[in-house]
């Protein structure tokens, strides 16, 4: 028995029509087995996904590389401002320091002649106690120095030790100076400290220094160490 395809009843084997519905029956024979041919299925490989929008789509190394680069931006701008404000702190900070080389904290002394600072950072110190300082630079105190006791003449007696007379003295330094602003100095060396080693054994016995100052005004002034041979031009420290 078999089932007509169409009406679904049951019908010969053998038959070629359904009585039923009249739908023809087909029937093939096939010897052997059947071999049915592989299709050919040819698949294309997926390409990387573009961006959807223009700057909407990064891959994760993108992604690594743009933090790693943020990370190192903050960390440099840190350590910018951190200098920054260091170096700040220091320039308001920092204390002019004393004579005293073993004392932390310099107090300059007082000076009726000023404190003078020369165009190279040499700084010079004429205490009211009659001692004088030279530093190579005013920018270390502790080493480098001269220090010694001093004593001056002002005015027409500063003018007579130089040699001028008035009139010659307006002539070489201007009418606009005033003669109780002129000095001239006897420096005596007593004690000198040079690459951190106290070299006071080299200084010769009763050595003398003649010093001339000369104040323009209340910021600058003149200065010669005729016996050394070096002149200065000085701004009040």
């Amino acid at each position: 028995m078999a089932v007509c395809p169409k009406c679904g009843k049951k019908i010969l084997k053998s038959a070629t029509k359904c009585p039923y519905c009249h739908k023809l029956i087909a029937h093939q024979h096939f010897n052997g087995d059947i071999k049915l041919k592989p299709i050919p299925l040819k698949v294309k490989p997926v390409k990387e996904v573009k961006d959807l929008k223009k700057g909407s789509f990064k891959t994760k190394s993108n992604l690594s590389y743009s933090n790693t680069l943020t990370i190192f931006l903050i960390v440099a701008l840190v350590l910018i401002n951190t200098l920054l404000l260091l170096n700040l702190i220091n320039q308001f900070s920092v204390e002019k320091p004393s004579t005293n080389t073993d004392d932390s904290k310099v107090i300059i002394p007082d000076s009726r002649l000023g404190n003078w600072l020369a165009e190279d950072n040499n700084l010079f110190i004429f205490a009211d106690d009659n001692n004088f300082f030279w530093y190579d630079s005013s920018l270390n105190l502790k080493d480098n120095y001269y220090t010694g006791t001093y004593n001056y003449k002002n005015g027409l007696a500063a003018l007579e030790e130089m040699g001028y007379t008035e009139e010659e003295f307006y002539q070489t330094f201007g009418n606009d100076l005033k003669l109780e602003n002129v000095y001239s100095l006897n420096l005596f060396p007593t004690s000198l400290h040079k690459n951190s080693l106290d070299l006071s054994s080299s200084l010769a016995t009763k050595e003398t220094w003649w010093f001339l100052l000369i104040i323009k005004n209340e910021k600058t002034a003149l200065g010669y160490n005729k016996t050394l041979d070096l002149r200065y031009t000085f701004t009040r420290y």
